[in-house]
């Protein structure tokens, strides 16, 4: 994936991470949240054709189902999961993504229930795309908290010293999982450096 391509996913998932529920125009269907969205796929001319789908956030025995699928598939091509892990992530990726991209209308059937076709059918960074974006909507579903003010920060990461121990991380959504890392460090270096 490109650098110019990596920016535009980027801001597609922090445009889906900024908005409020009520633009999701999400739709419940057999006990499960539908997300409006779109494939894309380059054309010659440079555009993008796009074609209306609905993800499905996959729920874990879906992502067994997909492992296992994913397994499958990389024995049938001779691929050793341990020794190829990345070729192996992708044919996960690719099960997963058959399993979340849906029709948009009842019954919400798969867009493309079979992976290996989806993959011939679009192009990788297209494909890179809608998971990234399906992970942001993962994101959102998450009922954890995704955000600390500067007094929760602190308090976490007491509650961390104290222990010893990075459980008490699980509380937190993601994205304040990473923010709170990433100030734990910027307040190393600062100390270390303020000493010197």
């Amino acid at each position: 994936m490109s650098l110019n391509e990596r920016t535009e996913t980027a801001a597609l998932v922090k445009a889906i991470l900024e908005k409020k529920w009520e633009e999701f125009e999400a739709m419940e269907y057999a006990e499960y949240l539908l997300f409006p969205d779109e494939l894309l796929k380059r054309k010659k001319d440079g555009s993008f054709e796009k074609t209306p789908v609905m993800l499905r956030v996959p729920r874990e025995h879906e992502t067994r189902k997909a492992r296992l699928s994913a397994r499958e598939w990389a024995s049938q091509e001779g691929l050793d999961p341990a020794l190829d892990p990345d070729c192996f992530d992708n044919m996960d990726t690719m099960c997963t993504l058959s399993i979340a991209i849906r029709n948009t209308t009842e019954p919400y059937e798969a867009f493309e229930p079979d992976p290996k076709r989806l993959e011939r059918i679009y192009d990788r960074p297209c494909l890179d795309a809608i998971w990234a974006k399906l992970g942001a909507y993962r994101s959102v579903l998450d009922p954890r908290p995704n955000s600390l003010n500067a007094d929760e920060t602190l308090a976490v990461i007491g509650v961390l010293a104290r222990t010893r121990n990075i459980a008490p991380l699980a509380a937190l959504g993601g994205e304040s999982q990473n923010n709170l890392i990433v100030t734990m460090a910027v307040e190393y270096v600062t100390s270390r450096t303020s000493k010197s």
